[in-house]
């Protein structure tokens, strides 16, 4: 089979995912849309390698080692995502802080007791790639993270494992992120409360998101010292307005096509040289 017909799938896919990410749902709803749009195409692309095969093992280990499991770590992801989210207490700041922190010592456990996988995974090593991601090559003394009962003829001894990492990889950045905005927003509300003035953002948040970037990647505050999160943080609480994940709003960005990557801070550009110009004739 040709991988970049995967590969299309896998990107289509990940860009309704991120779409999913603009709507504030609960997490049951998030499932509920989430999880049948993987699975049908995971579906469709187990179809494809079934009954076409691959042309050769360079395909095959690159369809196994690269493609498949970044499907599958979609999925994964979006059921941890779901029960992190519902298992979330409802208590002090103390107590939601001691959660996450909880939940991210899983993770790193997760890390520590496939260490050589991992490592493997981490540094993108090949010497093992025909035992690891070819569909006919089992050993049977190598411990594998895989699933109880791998779909025959679509399967590889550390494609699954591999899916797992990458889902508990994005489990840690969503868990750091939410431990970083607890201390910032204890930061944020201090400060607001000694302010006077109030003013709300009524544009499009991603707008801003396209200014809180430009200010980061620009080194603006704090000496270029303060993050997108603390940035973006900062704007919702003096604009009163929800952007969400940083990360994921940026892809947002970086997906469009038919406008101009940042049309915001390209209208800006333009009307601050039109008001320039009319100011001068």
């Amino acid at each position: 089979m040709e991988t970049t017909i995967a590969e299309k799938w896998l990107r289509e896919m990940e860009a309704e995912l991120i779409l999913l990410d603009e709507v504030e749902t609960s997490p049951a709803d998030r499932l509920r849309h989430s999880i049948p749009l993987i699975t049908g195409i995971i579906a469709n692309v187990k179809r494809l390698v079934e009954e076409e095969g691959f042309a050769t093992s360079e395909a095959e280990i690159h369809f196994f080692k690269h493609i498949k499991p970044r499907f599958y770590a979609h999925q994964i992801y979006e059921i941890m995502n779901y029960n992190l989210r519902m298992q979330k207490p409802a208590g002090t700041q103390e107590m939601i802080k001691a959660f996450y922190e909880a939940e991210l010592l899983q993770v790193f456990r997760e890390f520590r007791i496939n260490a050589f996988h991992y490592a493997y995974y981490q540094t993108n090593a090949s010497e093992l790639d025909h035992v690891y991601f070819t569909r006919d090559a089992r050993p049977k003394d190598m411990p594998i993270l895989e699933l109880i009962d791998p779909p025959p003829g679509f399967s590889a001894a550390m494609d699954y494992t591999f899916a797992r990492f990458i889902a508990h990889e994005r489990l840690r950045d969503y868990l750091l992120e939410q431990l970083s905005n607890a201390q910032i927003q204890y930061k944020i509300e201090r400060a607001a409360q000694k302010s006077e003035l109030e003013l709300k953002w009524t544009g499009d948040t991603i707008n801003l998101v396209e200014l809180a970037y430009g200010i980061w990647l620009t080194g603006q505050v704090n000496h270029g010292n303060a993050g997108i999160a603390e940035i973006i943080r900062w704007l919702e609480m003096q604009f009163n307005v929800k952007i969400g994940k940083p990360h994921r709003r940026w892809q947002a960005i970086s997906y469009r096509k038919r406008v101009s990557s940042v049309k915001y801070l390209d209208q800006m550009r333009r009307e601050i040289l039109q008001r320039l110009d009319d100011e001068n004739k």
